[in-house]
């Protein structure tokens, strides 16, 4: 792993979160039976209709085992499930703006992504230079991540990115 590789993830994360419809991108982590943790990511998104709605992508214990879900306001539904976006503006009745709530729910799922592949890379770094990196250090390593991404998504998502641009 590479300087210029940890810029281009880093780079790319930035580019997921200056989507025009998303304010206050704030990620976290949830923490699994076997103390794994798995970023989550909580935005809001500008509805015309309703004004600002919480949007995201986290995971969730269900019968089958901790699964990903996007959700809208308090309705929740599959991930991977092409009809979630339909089926959320339904539910949170936002159905004109459906298309709006399509792309709102994309956003965060590649803020998701570019997050756990900025996670990853740090990871990879940890352990190239110290193979024998103790998990303290990759959970330092992990926690200032998270705060840094916290800190690039603040600064260059919604209302603040507009206002610092020429």
């Amino acid at each position: 792993m590479t300087d210029r590789l940890w810029d281009k993830s880093v780079q790319e994360f930035i580019q997921a979160c200056k989507h025009e419809q998303l304010r206050d991108v704030r990620l976290g982590y949830t923490v699994l039976d076997d103390t794994r943790k798995i970023l989550n990511v909580t935005a809001t998104y500008a509805s015309r209709k309703r004004g600002p709605v919480s949007v995201g992508y986290r995971w969730a214990e269900t019968k089958q085992g901790w699964l990903p879900e996007v959700f809208v306001d308090l309705h929740t539904a599959p991930a991977g499930l092409p009809a979630a976006p339909r089926i959320l503006a339904w539910k949170s009745r936002l159905w004109r703006e459906r298309a709006g709530v399509r792309t709102a729910l994309e956003a965060v799922s590649l803020i998701f992504f570019k997050a756990t592949a900025v996670r990853n890379d740090l990871g990879t770094m940890l352990t190239s230079r110290s193979p024998e990196s103790s998990e303290v250090v990759l959970e330092q390593g992990h926690l200032l991540t998270l705060q840094t991404l916290n800190d690039l998504a603040f600064i260059y998502s919604g209302d603040q990115a507009a206002s610092q641009r020429p």
